[in-house]
């Protein structure tokens, strides 16, 4: 007996397994490379939309491990309309979307009206008022009666609990593996000047601070604490670097957007539990995003800590990644909207509030030069 063909989610949990099990991240091997990365998330190339949770990161995995300096995707068709093809030999990599089965073409969905079962002559818009019958007939859809299983449905409950969704799979490429394509080009992280990555930090905190987010410095541990909503941070100058301290407050930004009045994700101060363990991979996931679209990188040396935790919980489900990719995506388009229009606050991360354990009055992430660089240490038992 053939064993059966892995879905695309199996196939991606298995490569993500695979290359944490050789603790290597894969969102975040493409770091190392030469020539730079993609600067910015997955977007179509036509259409310029931002893929979304599991294809915003099969995507960039995909853009990292080829080494693509373009984020940017189409499918065979789109490439053709926009006066290119794809070049012979290259493979397409799968993404995922849904479609939806209207309830009226369900074979175990029968519709009466006054009794008698009818037949549509042709699909109805969404939310319609009438419809069509075969017979010429033009009907008001609360005359009929859908039924399912031996139970009654009005078309409006029939629309909303019989309809179906269903995963369907596409091919897209980079357009680093088509040619001809008149498109402008794009530059790559490695060509973005540090001081724009910085500034595009320095104003998704600036976002955050309007939206309520308390910004502390002082001690040793970088964390949110729901409790307070605070993102608390050592001082810059115990950072390896700008870099270094702007991709950590982006981590810890991440977290920030699961608070109660923002996205509301469920937090557990519990190191070690399920529910720890995943908040962690989404704020390394929405990381990871951030990093793609400001140019700054976290690294966090403790994420060992969590590989175990990951591993277990993606190895018995494989919906698990994709269900933290969707988080993830949702922090990190909370951020960049929230940057939006702002202008930069420059004392963002030096106000004394009430988290800040000592104040500091420099500039925010210029880096100092007369203290000793220290590398801060992330908090791993009480906040998040």
């Amino acid at each position: 007996m053939t064993e059966a063909k892995k879905d695309l989610r199996e196939q991606v949990t298995e490569r993500i397994v695979v290359s944490l099990e050789s603790g290597v991240m894969p969102w975040r091997k493409g770091w190392s490379n030469e020539g730079g990365v993609a600067a910015g998330l997955p977007r179509n190339a036509v259409s310029g939309r931002i893929y979304s949770g599991g294809n915003r990161l099969m995507l960039m995995m995909q853009g990292m491990d080829k080494g693509y300096a373009d984020p940017r995707w189409l499918t065979y068709k789109q490439a053709a309309s926009l006066g290119g093809g794809v070049t012979q030999g290259e493979k397409s990599t799968p993404i995922e979307y849904w479609d939806e089965l209207p309830f009226h073409r369900r074979r175990d969905v029968d519709i009466t009206h006054n009794g008698a079962r009818v037949t549509l002559a042709e699909a109805p818009e969404k939310y319609a008022q009438t419809v069509k019958l075969s017979n010429g007939q033009q009907v008001d859809t609360r005359q009929l009666v859908v039924e399912s299983g031996g139970t009654k449905y009005s078309w409006r409950q029939a629309e909303r609990t019989l309809s179906l969704l269903f995963e369907k799979t596409s091919h897209a490429f980079n357009v680093e593996q088509c040619n001809g394509l008149t498109l402008e080009p794009i530059a790559t992280t490695k060509e973005r000047p540090a001081v724009e990555k910085i500034a595009a930090v320095e104003k998704i905190a600036s976002g955050m601070k309007l939206d309520g987010l308390k910004l502390g410095h002082g001690g040793d541990r970088a964390f949110y604490s729901p409790a307070r909503d605070a993102v608390q941070m050592p001082n810059r100058d115990q950072f390896e670097s700008p870099e270094a301290y702007a991709g950590t407050l982006l981590h810890e930004l991440g977290h920030a957007t699961g608070g109660e009045n923002r996205l509301s994700r469920p937090f557990s101060n519990g190191f070690g539990t399920d529910e720890y363990a995943r908040e962690e991979l989404v704020a390394e996931l929405c990381s990871a995003f951030a990093s793609a679209e400001t140019g700054v990188q976290f690294d966090d040396k403790n994420h060992a800590a969590y590989i175990g935790s990951w591993l277990e919980t993606l190895k018995g489900d494989k919906h698990a990644v994709f269900a933290a990719a969707k988080d993830a995506s949702k922090a990190v388009d909370y951020l960049l909207e929230k940057s939006l229009g702002v202008e930069v606050d420059k004392d963002v991360g030096l106000v004394a509030d009430e988290v800040q354990a000592e104040p500091v009055k420099e500039d925010v992430l210029k880096p100092s030069k007369t203290r000793a660089k220290k590398v801060a240490k992330p908090e791993t038992e009480l906040e998040i």
